[in-house]
């Protein structure tokens, strides 16, 4: 009779109780308030792009909502970036085979970034009021 009353105590077992809810609750919730705060310290009002190549900057440009243009730079002439009206920066065209830069996409906030492996160029964007610009070792 011992082992029928154990096997009526499984069938009864619930999945998960209130507490449980609650707790599984707060984890999210913490977790979800954790990713929004360090997600907002990036966003930065004035931000500018550092286009290097070969592990050397090339050029930096401010991220202004006026104009858009197309730039090609001597350093690497098969590759395109464009400047959109709105604040932010893409590889238009690439000489590379697969085309992993232009596929992704504009960036126009603090920390956002880019490369293109094959023709050894990097786009970072970096804000202005950031203390200290990290140095970018593309080589390895």
């Amino acid at each position: 009779m011992a082992g029928q009353d154990n096997k009526l105590d499984k069938g009864k077992r619930v999945f998960m109780r209130p507490t449980d809810l609650l707790i599984v609750g707060l984890i999210l919730l913490a977790g979800l308030s954790s990713y929004l705060i360090f997600k907002n310290q990036n966003i930065s009002a004035d931000t500018e792009a550092h286009i290097f190549f070969e592990n050397e900057l090339i050029a930096v440009l401010p991220l202004t909502e006026d104009e858009e243009k197309d730039l090609v730079y001597r350093q690497c002439p098969g590759i395109t970036f464009r400047l959109y009206k709105d604040g932010s920066i893409a590889f238009l065209e690439s000489s590379c085979p697969d085309k992993v830069c232009i596929n992704s996409g504009k960036m126009s906030e603090a920390g956002d970034w880019a490369a293109c492996l094959p023709n050894r160029v990097l786009v970072r964007v970096v804000g202005l009021n950031d203390s200290e610009v990290q140095d970018v070792d593309l080589i390895g």
